[in-house]
This record gives structure tokens, C-alpha cells and sequence, in this order.
């Protein structure tokens, strides 16, 4: 029978000192179990605070199987929903979206649009840590090359034919502010302009696989997934391509292990609004398995433009502060078929604006963002009990954690990104 901690057997490299990276002499496991035992309170409300250890809290958290065992099953409404989708007006299904996120939202466990429990757990884990050891504060290996205070990511889900045709004009916008990002195309949705694919590559944008069909069937049963799984991981190697996400970000960590991807993309850190609502409630990424989790950490266009009827970027750009603040990433996932009106595409360009006046952030591809967690985790493992001093990757800097006294957990550490510089 499985556990609400079996997520610890994808998750297991994900520990709260994998995500530190302190480098401080004679730090033991025992010591951070102890250190997370005192912390769990930051859990409170929390299925995954009832988890007796470190990994399992981490696991059940980062896999979602605190959501329950059925947390990755679409209701039978969820799936009448979908098979009469284009069935259904435009303005009837807009009004019914508003409906459903409504109560999706007042029955949400998590906090939406900032849920900050799992990042106050791990600051309080680093907190008493210091606190038992007697230390004001400790070095450790910053999260983003450069000493960079957040990490900032585009992505773009291309749903029909119609989102295909706008892709070079939203790669145009986004040069002109100086950024790039990845489209993720449906491979048997629409015919795939593979010169349009080409032409992203070489101007430094990158392309990624958004299932297989945009059907809502990719995780109708395990067989069905395995069959697609073949196709998709074909069209991975054709377009060589890294990145996935799933449509309508329906997903199941387990089954998913059949990619043959680097990344994917598929969870969130918390968004009440999907079809599979919840969250890894994680700002950062994570392993996942045989590849590196992105979760994205800003709304989808779709739910602020649509759903929720914003007519500026000010939702996005107040989580933008919260993940900076925490030195977190900053990944949004918008689609040109709903960007290609000019009104949503008016707010977008804003938010594009806004962000390029900040200047303390990494701004990156996702998959360099993969590569590049991975390369961190890898030199952590390896530094285990180095001081400050010790050289870091190529890129890192090495930051210190000072703890602030009078002030609550996470607000009782001050990050400095570049203490010490490799």
C-alpha cells in the first residue's frame, strides 16, 4: 500500500541541506533532523507536517502525495468538462471557468497566490540550525549564478495553429526587451512548422514538447500514457528538445519517469485554478525523479487575463517581490493563443518592461536553469563540510546567511548572494 511519504523515493535528493548548500564544518544529518523536527510548525494546517522525518516531509510536499492518492485523477466531471470543451461558447465557458476557480479556491489547502509555508520551513530549519550551533551566520552556495538575487524564466505553451502563427511576433517583443524563452509546441495537435522550430533555435529561444495531443487524455490510464510516452519522447530527440510540460499541466510524477527529458514543467508551486489543482509549493527547482522540476511560480496568462479578469501585470509583479525576496524563481508559463489579442499582449509587454528595469536577476532558459540546478546540487553533495573558502562552480557565488534576532523565521535570515566570488 503506498504512503503519504512514498514521494521520497523521486524526491530523496532534495533535502532542505542539498538546498542550502551550507558550508560550515561538522554538520551532521542528526543535526538537520533536529533542526527540522523544531521547524515543522511552519507546516501547521499541513498533511506533510505529520510526516515523522526530513525526507518524507520533503517528499510529500515536492510530489504533492500530501494531496492524497487520488490527487492525480481527473473527476468524472473534469473529464465531461473536456469532452464537450468545444462544445461550449466562448463567453458559457469563460463564465463556467470563473465558477469553477471560484470554488476550487475557497476549498484550496494551499495559499494562492503566495503560498510561503514550505519557504518559511526551510528558513527556520537554517535558523535553529544556527541557533543550536551558536552561529550568527554561515556561509553558503548561492542559489543563481553571479551572485543573482532570483532567477527569471519564459515559457510559452503554442495550443493551436492560430498561437503557432503568433510565436515570431512574440519572439520579436521579447528580443526587443532582450529576453528569450522557450516555446512548447504540440507535437500531433496542429502541423508543426519545423522550420519555425529551427529559426527559434538559432536565435537563442529554445523549444520544448506540450504532450502529445492537447486532448486532456495523456493520463487517462497507464497504458494510454506509455503508448504516448513512446511518441513523445521520438519528437523530443527530432526536435531536439530537452522540456516538457503537459497539457493543461495534468500530471503524475510516477508515470512520468518514462520522459526522456532533462526538465519538465508540468507543476506549480501553487495554483487553485487548474483542472489538477494544489502545488509543490517549492520556488525553486527540484529533482524529480530522472529529471530536474521547474515548477512555474506565476500565474498562467489564461487565469489572471481570463479567469480572474486583470487588466494590468500588478498580480505578477507583487509574487516577482516575494520570489525575489526569497531569492526564489520566477517562472511564468503564457500562451500566444491567448497573447495574440492585443489587450493581453498590452499587459504582457508590461510585465516584460517592468521586470527588465530590475537588474539583480538571472535571467535564463529552462534548461539552462535545469542544468545548472543539477550542477549546484552535484558540487553541494561534493563540498559537504568545506568552509567558505572552497571554490564553487563555475558561475557561483558563495553567499552568507546571517540570522537577525527579534524577527520570525523567514524573515530572520538575510541572504548576502556574493560574500565570496569563484
Amino acid at each position: 500500500m503506498r504512503t503519504l511519504a512514498d514521494g521520497r523515493y523521486l524526491t530523496a535528493a532534495n533535502t532542505p541541506w542539498s538546498l542550502w548548500g551550507l558550508l560550515e564544518r561538522g554538520l551532521s544529518e542528526a543535526d538537520w533532523e533536529r533542526a527540522v523536527q523544531e521547524a515543522r510548525g511552519c507546516l501547521e494546517g499541513l498533511p506533510a507536517a505529520r510526516v515523522p522525518d526530513a525526507a518524507g516531509i520533503v517528499g510529500s510536499l515536492l510530489s504533492e502525495e500530501q494531496l492524497g492518492p487520488d490527487h492525480w485523477r481527473l473527476g468524472t466531471g473534469g473529464w465531461a468538462y473536456y469532452a464537450l470543451r468545444r462544445l461550449i461558447p466562448r463567453p458559457a465557458r469563460i463564465r463556467l471557468q470563473r465558477q469553477m476557480a471560484a470554488r476550487a479556491r475557497k476549498g484550496a489547502l494551499l495559499r494562492w497566490p503566495v503560498e510561503d509555508r514550505y519557504v518559511r520551513f526551510v528558513a527556520e530549519v537554517v535558523c535553529r540550525l544556527c541557533q543550536r550551533r551558536g552561529l550568527r551566520s554561515v556561509p553558503y552556495v548561492h542559489f543563481w549564478p553571479g551572485g543573482r538575487r532570483f532567477a527569471l524564466v519564459l515559457t510559452h505553451d503554442v495550443e493551436t495553429a492560430q498561437g503557432m502563427h503568433f510565436v515570431p511576433t512574440l519572439a520579436d517583443l521579447e528580443e526587443r526587451y532582450g529576453f528569450r524563452s522557450s516555446f512548447n509546441f504540440v507535437p500531433e495537435g496542429y502541423e508543426v512548422d519545423v522550420a519555425l522550430l529551427a529559426d527559434l533555435r538559432r536565435r537563442g529561444f529554445e523549444v520544448g514538447v506540450h504532450g502529445l495531443r492537447h486532448d486532456g487524455r495523456l493520463f487517462a490510464s497507464r497504458e494510454v500514457f506509455e503508448k504516448r510516452a513512446v511518441s513523445i519522447n521520438r519528437y523530443l530527440r527530432a526536435w531536439q528538445a530537452v522540456g516538457f510540460r503537459a497539457p493543461m499541466t495534468h500530471r503524475n510524477p510516477h508515470w512520468m519517469q518514462s520522459l526522456e527529458i532533462e526538465y519538465d514543467s508540468s507543476f506549480f508551486d501553487t495554483d487553485p485554478f487548474e483542472p489538477m489543482p494544489g502545488g509543490t509549493m517549492s520556488i525553486w527547482p527540484f529533482i524529480m525523479g530522472r529529471f530536474v522540476e521547474l515548477p512555474y511560480t506565476l500565474a498562467q496568462d489564461h487565469t489572471l487575463l481570463r479567469v480572474l479578469g486583470q487588466a494590468t501585470p500588478q498580480l505578477w509583479l507583487r509574487k516577482v517581490d516575494f520570489l525575489r525576496e526569497h531569492c526564489g524563481m520566477a517562472l511564468i508559463d503564457t500562451h500566444p493563443d491567448y497573447l495574440r489579442r492585443p489587450e493581453c499582449l498590452a499587459v504582457y509587454e508590461r510585465l516584460l518592461a517592468e521586470v527588465r528595469r530590475r537588474e539583480d536577476f538571472w535571467h535564463a532558459l529552462p534548461a539552462e536553469v535545469a542544468r545548472w540546478w543539477r550542477t549546484r546540487m552535484s558540487w553541494i553533495a561534493r563540498a559537504a563540510g568545506h568552509t567558505g573558502e572552497a571554490a564553487a562552480p563555475g558561475g557561483a557565488t558563495i553567499g552568507r546567511i546571517t540570522v537577525a534576532d527579534g524577527v520570525s523565521e523567514a524573515g530572520r535570515l538575510v541572504l548576502e548572494p556574493a560574500y565570496y566570488v569563484s
